[in-house]
């Protein structure tokens, strides 16, 4: 009996064991319990910690299921214990605190970002700061409805591929309450909301702080530096023979605009996640310190407009006339929004504080992309394609529209996979901490 009992705990996932917890002559589900985790009574601290880590490393190596698809009843049963962890664990609030815990790395990435924006107004007293809380609201009133338009993308996905519903709205509509009402999804997700408004509260200053800054200077040198990287002739002027009709600029246009609703929906997607993932911390360091190394002080250092402004700001002689006549007549025949947000932006650049804050190098649209691209890939290979898809045809739109020289791309890819690269030990090292592995302790649902 002693053998039958200790094989009964050790082996609980092989097939006699399985017959012999069910009585019965069919196997049985194993149990969802650990063997190493089904004793009472407290643990060592030394056992207690090499418990965290190993859960959290096995967490952190899993692929987490896109948009995390399953049916009815398996996403009612997930909130479910979504809400039996929160409530057998000390509840929301100390899932919320450990979170917070767990996401002080950003925490501190982003304060160390905000010391450098008040030290560096503090030796410029003649640029001026935008109050906090109205830069905040307006982020918030733009932000939010781009999450809900993200989460609902999201869902919708789901609900069409997974569940498959006879009424899919009543169903979409109760999987999103579903989603929303997940405790540990919300633990996870609303400290990365403040993080990223904290975030976004110094980059947009320092995007319109730039002209004062370091007053544009660099586009002749970039303008050079396309010509020379590409055999003396411009990459528009490649592509223009191929792409230069109004229909395709109009399609190439429309997948750039959309640039915005992408992010957020791999913003989303990644901040909310229900389980503890060190694809998720790749994620998130990489995509922070691109945008402050490289949508801020690169973006200050090469200073430049871009070729839809070169011949604006008095450039001689234009290369890219010829360009942005081919598109203001393009605009005349379908929409191209590019040409209207650039005069928007150069309206801003003139004093109108409507639409301000204009930076070429380097081009964080491709940057983030293929970051995109590269989380993708790690959760779900057809996404990850669609994606790619998406950023071939923004790198082609940033310099088709006039947005970007391609070296703006080239450099901006180039930051982006050796952000990646190094972000890899940063995050396992990360997922060791107490201060993570606690968070991720927590949320495991096989605790």
């Amino acid at each position: 009996m002693p053998i039958r009992r200790r094989c009964w705990r050790c082996c609980a996932g092989w097939p006699w064991a399985r017959w012999r917890a069910g009585g019965r002559g069919e196997p049985q589900p194993s149990p969802t319990v650990r063997p190493w985790r089904v004793r009472t009574g407290s643990r060592s601290p030394r056992h207690s910690r090499r418990s965290v880590n190993r859960s959290s490393v096995l967490s952190g190596h899993s692929r987490p299921a896109l948009f995390e698809g399953g049916t009815a009843m398996d996403m009612t049963t997930t909130a479910g214990s979504a809400g039996h962890i929160a409530r057998s664990r000390g509840g929301f609030l100390r899932l919320l605190r450990l979170s917070i815990s767990s996401h002080s790395i950003y925490l501190a990435l982003i304060a160390a970002y905000y010391a450098g924006f008040l030290t560096l107004y503090h030796f410029r007293p003649d640029i001026a700061p935008s109050n906090f809380w109205d830069v905040a609201l307006g982020f918030t009133i733009f932000s939010v409805p781009m999450m809900i338009f993200g989460l609902a993308i999201m869902r919708l996905y789901h609900v069409a591929v997974h569940i498959k519903p006879e009424r899919p709205l009543p169903a979409l509509i109760k999987d999103i309450g579903a989603y929303l009402s997940n405790p540990v999804r919300l633990a996870h997700g609303l400290p990365m909301v403040f993080i990223m408004v904290m975030f976004m509260y110094v980059f947009v200053e320092l995007k319109a702080s730039i002209p004062l800054l370091n007053p544009y200077s660099w586009d002749q040198a970039l303008d050079h530096a396309d010509r020379v990287l590409h055999f003396g002739t411009y990459p528009w002027e490649w592509l223009q023979p191929i792409l230069g009709y109004a229909p395709i600029t109009f399609a190439i246009n429309v997948n750039y605009s959309i640039w915005f609703a992408v992010m957020w929906i791999v913003w989303v997607y990644f901040a909310f996640l229900e389980t503890d993932s060190l694809i998720r911390t790749r994620f998130f360091l990489t995509f922070f310190t691109a945008w402050i190394i490289g949508g801020g002080l690169m973006a200050i250092w090469f200073s430049s407009m871009g070729p839809c402004f070169y011949g604006r700001i008095g450039l001689t002689p234009d290369p890219y006339a010829g360009l942005m006549d081919y598109l203001r007549q393009a605009n005349e025949t379908v929409p191209i929004w590019a040409v209207a947000v650039q005069d928007l932006l150069w309206q801003g650049y003139n004093g109108d504080q409507l639409v301000e804050g204009i930076s070429a190098m380097p081009s964080m649209h491709n940057g983030t992309a293929l970051l995109f691209v590269l989380a993708a890939f790690r959760v779900n290979r057809l996404m990850g394609w669609i994606l790619a898809v998406h950023g071939g045809l923004i790198f082609i739109g940033s310099t088709v529209l006039a947005w970007h020289y391609a070296v703006d791309g080239y450099v901006a890819a180039a930051l982006v996979l050796g952000l990646w690269w190094l972000m890899a030990p940063v995050s396992r090292w990360w997922h060791g901490q107490a201060a993570h592995a606690e968070f991720a302790e927590a949320i495991s649902p096989g605790r």
